[in-house]
Protein backbone atom coordinates (compact mmCIF):
# COMPACT_ATOMS: atom_id res chain seq x y z
CA UNK A 1 0.00 0.00 0.00
CA UNK A 2 1.58 3.25 -1.15
CA UNK A 3 0.02 5.15 1.76
CA UNK A 4 1.69 2.87 4.31
CA UNK A 5 5.04 4.57 3.70
CA UNK A 6 3.93 7.99 4.89
CA UNK A 7 2.72 9.38 8.21
CA UNK A 8 -0.51 7.48 9.01
CA UNK A 9 -3.79 9.29 9.54
CA UNK A 10 -6.36 7.82 11.89
CA UNK A 11 -10.10 8.40 11.40
CA UNK A 12 -11.04 10.56 14.36
CA UNK A 13 -12.85 13.92 14.25
CA UNK A 14 -10.65 16.98 13.82
CA UNK A 15 -10.50 19.62 16.59
CA UNK A 16 -12.24 21.84 14.06
CA UNK A 17 -13.78 20.91 10.75
CA UNK A 18 -12.04 22.45 7.73
CA UNK A 19 -14.00 20.07 5.49
CA UNK A 20 -17.29 21.41 6.84
CA UNK A 21 -16.03 25.00 6.45
CA UNK A 22 -14.98 24.32 2.86
CA UNK A 23 -18.31 22.74 1.92
CA UNK A 24 -20.33 25.45 3.67
CA UNK A 25 -18.76 28.10 1.43
CA UNK A 26 -20.13 26.48 -1.74
CA UNK A 27 -23.32 26.91 -3.68
CA UNK A 28 -25.97 24.44 -2.44
CA UNK A 29 -25.85 22.38 -5.66
CA UNK A 30 -22.09 21.84 -5.35
CA UNK A 31 -22.08 20.67 -1.74
CA UNK A 32 -23.26 17.13 -2.37
CA UNK A 33 -20.71 16.60 -5.17
CA UNK A 34 -17.75 17.87 -3.17
CA UNK A 35 -18.79 16.06 0.01
CA UNK A 36 -18.86 12.87 -2.04
CA UNK A 37 -15.41 13.67 -3.46
CA UNK A 38 -14.03 14.19 0.05
CA UNK A 39 -15.57 10.92 1.23
CA UNK A 40 -13.77 9.08 -1.59
CA UNK A 41 -10.47 10.83 -0.84
CA UNK A 42 -10.80 10.16 2.88
CA UNK A 43 -11.50 6.48 2.27
CA UNK A 44 -8.37 6.15 0.11
CA UNK A 45 -6.18 7.97 2.61
CA UNK A 46 -7.45 5.97 5.56
CA UNK A 47 -9.65 2.90 5.29
CA UNK A 48 -13.03 3.51 6.84
CA UNK A 49 -12.60 7.28 7.09
CA UNK A 50 -15.13 9.80 5.77
CA UNK A 51 -15.14 13.54 5.21
CA UNK A 52 -16.46 13.91 8.75
CA UNK A 53 -13.89 11.74 10.53
CA UNK A 54 -10.58 12.32 8.76
CA UNK A 55 -8.38 14.87 10.58
CA UNK A 56 -7.79 17.04 7.52
CA UNK A 57 -5.45 19.40 9.36
CA UNK A 58 -2.85 16.59 9.49
CA UNK A 59 -2.62 16.28 5.71
CA UNK A 60 0.67 17.18 4.06
CA UNK A 61 2.05 17.24 0.52
CA UNK A 62 3.12 13.58 0.72
CA UNK A 63 -0.49 12.56 1.40
CA UNK A 64 -1.68 14.56 -1.59
CA UNK A 65 1.02 12.99 -3.80
CA UNK A 66 0.07 9.48 -2.70
CA UNK A 67 -3.60 10.24 -3.23
CA UNK A 68 -2.84 11.61 -6.70
CA UNK A 69 -1.18 8.33 -7.68
CA UNK A 70 -4.06 6.26 -6.31
CA UNK A 71 -6.66 8.40 -8.07
CA UNK A 72 -4.76 8.29 -11.38
CA UNK A 73 -4.96 4.47 -11.30
CA UNK A 74 -8.70 4.38 -10.59
CA UNK A 75 -10.31 7.33 -12.33
CA UNK A 76 -10.29 9.43 -15.48
CA UNK A 77 -8.11 12.57 -15.18
CA UNK A 78 -11.07 14.95 -14.83
CA UNK A 79 -12.54 12.94 -11.94
CA UNK A 80 -9.17 12.52 -10.23
CA UNK A 81 -8.50 16.25 -10.45
CA UNK A 82 -11.95 17.03 -9.02
CA UNK A 83 -11.03 15.01 -5.93
CA UNK A 84 -7.62 16.69 -5.69
CA UNK A 85 -9.26 20.10 -6.02
CA UNK A 86 -11.59 19.25 -3.14
CA UNK A 87 -8.64 18.22 -1.02
CA UNK A 88 -6.75 21.43 -1.77
CA UNK A 89 -9.88 23.40 -0.88
CA UNK A 90 -10.06 21.72 2.52
CA UNK A 91 -6.38 22.36 3.14
CA UNK A 92 -6.86 26.05 2.33
CA UNK A 93 -9.75 26.10 4.79
CA UNK A 94 -7.49 24.46 7.41
CA UNK A 95 -4.86 27.16 6.79
CA UNK A 96 -7.45 29.94 7.21
CA UNK A 97 -8.51 28.35 10.48
CA UNK A 98 -4.92 28.35 11.74
CA UNK A 99 -4.64 24.54 11.59
CA UNK A 100 -2.06 24.40 8.78
CA UNK A 101 1.05 26.45 8.13
CA UNK A 102 1.55 28.53 5.01
CA UNK A 103 4.57 26.41 4.09
CA UNK A 104 2.65 23.12 4.34
CA UNK A 105 -0.18 24.59 2.27
CA UNK A 106 2.24 25.81 -0.42
CA UNK A 107 3.88 22.38 -0.64
CA UNK A 108 0.50 20.69 -1.00
CA UNK A 109 -0.67 23.12 -3.68
CA UNK A 110 2.54 22.42 -5.60
CA UNK A 111 1.48 18.79 -6.21
CA UNK A 112 0.63 18.68 -9.96
CA UNK A 113 -2.75 17.61 -11.33
CA UNK A 114 -3.29 14.28 -13.05
CA UNK A 115 -2.44 14.66 -16.74
CA UNK A 116 -4.40 13.27 -19.64
CA UNK A 117 -7.77 13.51 -21.30
CA UNK A 118 -10.67 11.20 -22.04
CA UNK A 119 -13.27 11.47 -24.76
CA UNK A 120 -16.64 12.55 -23.34
CA UNK A 121 -19.10 9.79 -22.57
CA UNK A 122 -22.16 9.32 -24.74
CA UNK A 123 -22.81 10.55 -28.26
CA UNK A 124 -24.83 13.09 -30.17
CA UNK A 125 -28.40 12.12 -31.02
CA UNK A 126 -29.43 12.02 -34.65
CA UNK A 127 -32.34 14.08 -35.95
CA UNK A 128 -34.31 10.85 -36.36
CA UNK A 129 -33.73 9.90 -32.71
CA UNK A 130 -34.80 13.34 -31.51
CA UNK A 131 -37.93 13.12 -33.64
CA UNK A 132 -38.69 9.70 -32.17
CA UNK A 133 -38.27 11.03 -28.64
CA UNK A 134 -40.60 13.95 -29.33
CA UNK A 135 -43.17 11.62 -30.90
CA UNK A 136 -43.05 9.33 -27.86
CA UNK A 137 -43.67 12.34 -25.61
CA UNK A 138 -46.64 13.51 -27.70
CA UNK A 139 -48.44 10.16 -27.46
CA UNK A 140 -47.68 9.67 -23.76
CA UNK A 141 -50.43 10.07 -21.21
CA UNK A 142 -50.91 13.65 -20.00
CA UNK A 143 -49.46 15.51 -18.27
CA UNK A 144 -46.24 13.44 -18.48
CA UNK A 145 -45.93 13.91 -22.25
CA UNK A 146 -46.11 17.71 -22.02
CA UNK A 147 -43.59 17.67 -19.18
CA UNK A 148 -41.13 15.51 -21.10
CA UNK A 149 -41.41 17.67 -24.21
CA UNK A 150 -40.54 20.68 -22.03
CA UNK A 151 -37.54 18.77 -20.66
CA UNK A 152 -36.34 18.04 -24.19
CA UNK A 153 -36.78 21.70 -25.07
CA UNK A 154 -34.60 22.82 -22.15
CA UNK A 155 -31.98 20.08 -22.49
CA UNK A 156 -31.58 20.13 -26.27
CA UNK A 157 -32.90 23.57 -27.20
CA UNK A 158 -30.81 25.42 -24.60
CA UNK A 159 -28.06 22.87 -23.93
CA UNK A 160 -28.74 22.88 -20.18
CA UNK A 161 -27.14 20.47 -17.73
CA UNK A 162 -29.38 18.01 -15.90
CA UNK A 163 -28.84 19.82 -12.58
CA UNK A 164 -29.75 23.14 -14.21
CA UNK A 165 -33.01 21.77 -15.60
CA UNK A 166 -34.19 20.27 -12.31
CA UNK A 167 -33.25 23.52 -10.57
CA UNK A 168 -35.60 25.64 -12.68
CA UNK A 169 -38.48 27.40 -10.93
CA UNK A 170 -41.61 28.77 -12.56
CA UNK A 171 -40.30 32.24 -11.76
CA UNK A 172 -37.25 31.56 -13.94
CA UNK A 173 -39.39 31.23 -17.10
CA UNK A 174 -40.43 34.10 -19.39
CA UNK A 175 -42.70 32.59 -22.02
CA UNK A 176 -43.21 35.85 -23.94
CA UNK A 177 -39.50 36.25 -24.62
CA UNK A 178 -38.77 32.53 -24.65
CA UNK A 179 -36.00 32.82 -22.04
CA UNK A 180 -34.94 30.85 -19.00
CA UNK A 181 -32.98 32.26 -16.07
CA UNK A 182 -30.54 29.48 -15.23
CA UNK A 183 -28.38 29.06 -12.15
CA UNK A 184 -25.22 27.28 -13.26
CA UNK A 185 -21.84 26.32 -11.87
CA UNK A 186 -20.20 28.70 -9.44
CA UNK A 187 -23.62 30.08 -8.44
CA UNK A 188 -23.64 32.14 -11.67
CA UNK A 189 -26.89 33.11 -13.36
CA UNK A 190 -27.36 33.38 -17.12
CA UNK A 191 -30.24 33.86 -19.56
CA UNK A 192 -30.86 31.09 -22.09
CA UNK A 193 -33.04 31.61 -25.17
CA UNK A 194 -35.27 28.77 -26.33
CA UNK A 195 -35.77 28.15 -30.06
CA UNK A 196 -39.37 28.80 -31.20
CA UNK A 197 -40.28 25.09 -31.07
CA UNK A 198 -38.77 24.86 -27.58
CA UNK A 199 -40.77 27.83 -26.32
CA UNK A 200 -43.91 26.18 -27.71
CA UNK A 201 -43.22 22.93 -25.84
CA UNK A 202 -42.48 24.78 -22.62
CA UNK A 203 -45.67 26.81 -22.94
CA UNK A 204 -47.60 23.56 -23.37
CA UNK A 205 -46.20 22.19 -20.13
CA UNK A 206 -46.90 25.39 -18.20
CA UNK A 207 -50.49 25.35 -19.47
CA UNK A 208 -50.85 21.82 -18.07
CA UNK A 209 -48.95 22.64 -14.88
CA UNK A 210 -50.51 26.11 -14.22
CA UNK A 211 -48.67 29.11 -12.79
CA UNK A 212 -48.51 28.05 -9.14
CA UNK A 213 -45.11 28.89 -7.59
CA UNK A 214 -42.60 26.06 -7.42
CA UNK A 215 -40.29 23.91 -9.55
Amino acid sequence: DMLATITPIHPVPSPASPAAAYIAGMAPRSRRTMRGALDVAAGILCEGATSGTLPWHLLRAEHLSALRSALAERYAPATANLYLSALRGVMRAAWRMGLLTQEDLARAEDVPPVRGMRLPAGRALSREELTALATACRIASPPAGARDLALLAALYGCGLRRSEVVGLDIGDVDIESGTLRVLGKGNKERLCHLPPWGALYLAGWIAARDLEPGP
